[in-house]
């Protein structure tokens, strides 16, 4: 059935299940009206002939005396010879020769037409008889027996017949009764394999369908590694195999977009690390040619030591991935430098527990932040304020905050920055870069959070997962 069916499409097995059980049933049944209408022929045929024994018997003996006697006597109420009741005899048992199915009723029709043939030569034999006596003779001795054994026989082929239809009606009630029984069986059968049939066709759809669903739901949450699965069915098949490819080519699509993603977030530390900063460089270099001329020398060397430091961490030979230490020291340095040039308005503070120093981050990570903090928070607040590092470990990540109590936000630009951050526009090119490097490296859940109240200060919490994805 499979080697049918495997070639047949969905429209095709359903009707294939269905005719398989209607076509028999059809059969049953056309069957069974067959055989009730076989034994309603032979019923009338039976019926017919008792009807006409029947009428034959009543009227022949008593017709064909009378006129045979009127012609013994020559009366001249006969006058006409033969009578025409044996010619009638003759073609009636002719036909009910015809139609006789049992054995001893056509053993009787056929005595009954003997007799009339008998009848026919003595009525012929008594024409030529001149003598009154020997037709009077001939009338006792030949015709009335014969018209009696005609009649008796034709009873008695009543009975056979009668008989005969007794047991057709028994039989035929056993056969009707059978085939009843045959086609309620056969139905019963049928209608259970056409449920077993459609239940089995649906529930192979339903699980078909289910896994295709389950197929498509995992390529909505993010899983294009699909299984194919395979499928009886051409169309199923068909639609697995699409939507596999189709899982397959947007998991391919993805990794490009993602790809291209990389390659725009490397673009833009190497634009970060650009710009950090001309004017930081200018200014750093104007301090120490300052000091030097000021011989000052000691502050000079420990200044141009921290931006040696500073650069060499920033430009660190290509790699995006470094360690929370070596991040830290990159930003300590920027804050020594900073702190030399605004030591009237400058403090800060940086908490590192020893246990998190080799955590590994996306570089230039923190100090866009401090540098964030430093020109819009500290300097625009008039007296001394302190930027605070710190981090600290937590469930599968590491929230850095970097906070500092200077002027803060009004509440329009903080709104303004979260949106951004939220849409990925660029209000802040370090805020936004380190925040959707944190998202590519991380995921989305993870990034900057910004909290700020004008007048009071600004709180950014950075949270990493301790799972950083490999570099582009």
């Amino acid at each position: 059935m499979k080697r049918i069916t495997g070639r047949m499409d969905l429209n095709q097995k359903l009707r294939y299940i269905i005719l398989s059980v209607m076509v028999p049933l059809a059969a049953c049944i056309v069957l069974s009206l067959s055989l009730l209408w076989a034994y309603s022929k032979q019923y009338q045929e039976i019926s017919h002939n008792i009807q006409v024994a029947c009428e034959f018997d009543l009227e022949f003996k008593s017709n064909v005396d009378l006129k045979m006697y009127y012609y013994s006597i020559r009366s001249s109420y006969q006058e006409e010879f033969p009578p025409e009741e044996v010619a009638d005899a003759l073609r009636v048992t002719s036909l009910l020769t015809e139609t006789t199915r049992d054995k001893d009723g056509a053993e009787s029709i056929r005595s009954v037409a003997a007799y009339c043939h008998t009848l026919q030569q003595k009525i012929n034999q008594m024409s030529e008889t001149e003598s009154y006596d020997q037709r009077q003779e001939q009338l006792e001795k030949n015709i009335y027996l014969l018209t009696k054994l005609i009649q008796e026989e034709m009873r008695r082929y009543i009975y056979y017949e009668g008989k005969y239809m007794s047991g057709l009606q028994a039989k035929m009630g056993r056969d009707i009764v059978v085939a009843i029984v045959v086609v309620a069986a056969s139905v019963a059968i049928l209608v259970g394999l056409l449920l077993y049939g459609a239940f089995r066709f649906s529930n192979r759809i339903s699980r078909s369908v289910g896994s295709l669903c389950k197929n498509v739901e995992l390529v909505g949450n993010g899983h294009f590694d699909i299984p194919l699965i395979e499928e009886e069915d051409y169309e199923l098949q068909q639609l697995s195999q699409g939507i596999t490819q189709m899982a397959g080519q947007i998991g391919n699509l993805l990794e490009d977009v993602k790809r291209e993603e990389q390659i725009q977030h490397m673009t833009q530390l190497q634009l970060l690390q650009a710009q950090v900063n001309p004017h930081f460089l200018y200014n750093t270099l104007d301090t120490i040619m300052w000091l030097v001329e000021a011989r000052k020398t000691k502050d000079a060397v420990y200044m141009l030591n921290r931006l040696s430091v500073f650069f060499r961490i920033a430009l660190s030979t290509g790699q995006d991935i470094i360690r929370l230490r070596e991040e830290i020291a990159h930003t300590r340095s920027y804050m020594e430098i900073q702190q030399i040039r605004y030591r009237d308005i400058l403090d800060y503070e940086i908490s590192l527990p020893e246990e998190l120093e080799e955590f590994r981050l996306p570089k230039l990570t923190i100090q866009p932040l401090v540098e964030n903090a430093l020109y819009h928070g500290v300097k625009e607040k008039r007296g001394k304020s302190a930027i605070r590092i710190s981090c600290q470990k937590g469930e599968g990540d590491v929230l850095i905050v970097v906070e500092d109590n200077g002027i803060g936000m009004k509440p329009e630009r903080k709104e303004e920055l979260k949106a951004a951050l939220e849409s990925g526009e660029r209000a802040g090119f370090g805020l936004a870069a380190v925040h959707e490097r944190i998202k590519l490296y991380c995921g989305r859940e993870f990034g900057v959070q910004i909290f700020s109240e004008y007048g009071s200060g600004t709180r950014v919490e950075v949270r990493i997962s301790e799972e950083i994805l490999p570099e582009p």
